[in-house]
């Protein structure tokens, strides 16, 4: 890497931490730290060398984490390896395969890959579906043969509305009066029968939002025994 590389690696890395730095101090105008990430996903950030990229949240999460462990020096982006050939998987896209996995066990490595397009992680000339197929093969990242994912099927109920599962998807760009925002889908799935309960798009992954759905799921199907959400922040559930 030479000296104009280093300085462009560098200037990278203290954009990356003006993103994340908000986080660290609380200075956020939004509502949680998930809010604010989806935010300023919604915009592209113009690079030191002149690229202007849209990230996901979940890379902005990843940056986080990068510097709780490594500091500085882990948000300096690396100079690939394969430089001239096929572009194979860097950091933050083998992060965000993680986060995938982890979040949907039986999703397809061309789910991942297509999820990651979508979200502006890599481009479709990037890395193609087998190269997707080998990382994940080798890694031994198979679905619930993965190590650390748990069998989703060992918790199933013995009956429908015994529990309700509740997760969020990132959805597309849509363009309104000249401003492009994400769409997320709230979506709330029955754990015996796999019925989607519930279910609808919004600009904001909220927990207003998310109790929107959830209404809507209760008065139609009933009150869950239980309520599985993979949220950080602490909700709380309507009345009804």
């Amino acid at each position: 890497m030479n000296q104009k590389q280093m300085n462009n690696a560098i200037a990278t890395a203290s954009l990356r931490l003006a993103v994340i730095q908000p986080d660290f101090n609380g200075t956020y105008p939004d509502m949680s730290k998930q809010d604010y990430y989806a935010r300023i996903a919604e915009k592209p950030l113009k690079l030191p060398d002149g690229r202007e990229v849209r990230y996901s949240p979940g890379t902005f999460s990843c940056w986080e984490s990068a510097y709780r462990k490594g500091g500085f020096d882990a948000l300096i982006p690396k100079e690939r390896s394969d430089k001239g050939h096929c572009r194979r998987l860097d950091a933050d896209s083998i992060s965000k395969i993680y986060e995938l996995r982890e979040r949907f066990p039986r999703l397809s490595a061309s789910g991942i890959r297509s999820i990651m397009i979508a979200d502006g992680l890599i481009n479709a000339s990037d890395a193609s579906v087998s190269t997707f197929q080998r990382f994940i093969r080798k890694n031994n990242l198979k679905g619930v043969s993965a190590p650390g994912i748990r069998d989703r099927r060992a918790f199933e109920e013995e009956f429908s509305t015994g529990m309700y599962q509740a997760d969020t998807l990132y959805g597309p760009y849509i363009k309104e009066n000249g401003v492009s925002r994400r769409a997320y889908c709230i979506m709330i799935l029955d754990d015996k029968s796999r019925l989607i309960v519930g279910g609808k798009f919004f600009y904001q992954d909220t927990g207003v939002n998310f109790q929107r759905v959830l209404h809507d799921a209760v008065a139609t199907y009933g009150i869950p025994g239980k309520l599985y959400v993979d949220y950080t922040d602490v909700l709380t559930i309507p009345t009804f």
